[in-house]
């Protein structure tokens, strides 16, 4: 993966936080005996001159840290499967239309009235809780030891 792949443009800018962690990198790569100290000053000299991702790249491209640092891959996030979602928009739509139905009759009664949506509304909360619940608690960490799982063989075939 190049860092075109990576950081998108070659050409995009970087500042002093991104040249101090590159300059770890190089020393790293010192302290690893890939590099010596000669070339470990002219590298850096190049890396705090260096403007773009492309000028830096010219000086860490052939260090080992640096490939495995591109070919580390970002961890993707889980996010709330649409399932979850399209649930509780569906569960909203009953517990909506009741509730405004008897907001309606209790103000044309001028009356208190009991408040019955709440026995649409307790059956239909138990059980989204109970399955956003099991996708939170059982289903989530399963994904994710299967993710992890998928990366680690990935890595292994290389």
């Amino acid at each position: 993966m190049s860092s075109l792949e990576r950081f998108g443009d070659r050409s995009m800018r970087i500042g002093n936080p991104e040249r101090g962690a590159l300059t770890e990198l190089l020393r790293s790569a010192v302290d690893q005996g890939y590099i010596d100290l000669d070339e470990y000053e002219k590298r850096v000299d190049v890396l705090l001159a260096a403007q773009t991702v492309g000028d830096a790249e010219v000086v860490l491209a052939d260090l080992p840290s640096y490939q495995r640092l591109l070919d580390a891959e970002e961890p993707e996030k889980l996010r709330t499967p649409d399932w979850i979602k399209w649930m509780w928009f569906g569960f909203s739509i009953p517990i909506g239309i009741n509730v405004g139905v008897w907001a309606v009759v209790e103000a044309l009664t001028e009356g208190s009235i009991y408040f019955w949506p709440i026995w649409v509304m307790v059956p239909l909360l138990v059980v989204g809780v109970a399955l956003t619940g099991a996708e939170r608690a059982i289903m989530r960490p399963a994904e994710e030891r299967k993710r992890k799982e998928r990366l680690r063989r990935r890595r292994n075939q290389r």
